[in-house]
């Protein structure tokens, strides 16, 4: 055996060498323990996104069980809205639109078909706060889009706003009900 396979040997071996040259011993189960900890940690990330979503499900449930139940009142004078996909209150004659401009235009930069934002919308009121003086439930109104807030409840698309920001109001006996809140 030469000096230089001898030498090979004792440094795998870790036989006879100096505490200097010890430092550079391979040790086989190092690759194997990275690998197990990478799997370690990916089992460790399945069992928390199964809990997380079983917690979900759970609650999901529970909303469920309770939905029948389930009452939601906006706070003061807050009022919960759900607006129309399309203005109900457009004069229509001979199948053409006389009125409300739909917000379709060639956009110039883009040549694309582009719609303007609506700053006024049409929804109806489904729920009034306990301080609203001139709204009921089942109103159509006008309101100003830019001040309303999304609600997330059941992905009902359901928008919140002030009785203050709502524009206009139509509905029958309107007067009558206004002149009793006097």
């Amino acid at each position: 055996m030469s000096k230089k396979e001898e030498l090979t040997g004792k440094f795998f071996m870790g036989k006879d060498l100096k505490p200097e040259q010890r430092f550079n011993i391979i040790k086989p189960e190092e690759p194997f323990k990275n690998e197990i900890d990478k799997l370690k940690k990916e089992k460790e990330e399945q069992e928390m996104t199964k809990l997380l979503l079983e917690l979900e499900n759970s609650k999901q449930e529970e909303i469920n069980q309770k939905l029948s139940k389930l009452e939601m009142i906006p706070m003061f004078n807050k009022i919960v809205i759900l607006p129309y996909p399309r203005n109900p209150y457009r004069k229509i004659v001979e199948g053409s639109i006389l009125v409300d401009y739909s917000g379709d235009f060639l956009n110039p930069d883009s040549g694309e078909q582009d719609k303007l934002k609506e700053l006024v919308g049409c929804a109806k009121v489904i729920e009034v706060g306990p301080e609203c003086k001139y709204l009921n439930v089942g109103d159509d109104v006008y309101y100003d889009t830019r001040t309303v807030y999304p609600v997330p409840f059941m992905s009902l698309g359901y928008v919140l706003c002030s009785e203050t920001q709502i524009l206009c109001n139509m509905n029958e006996s309107l007067k009558e009900r206004y002149n009793k809140n006097k």
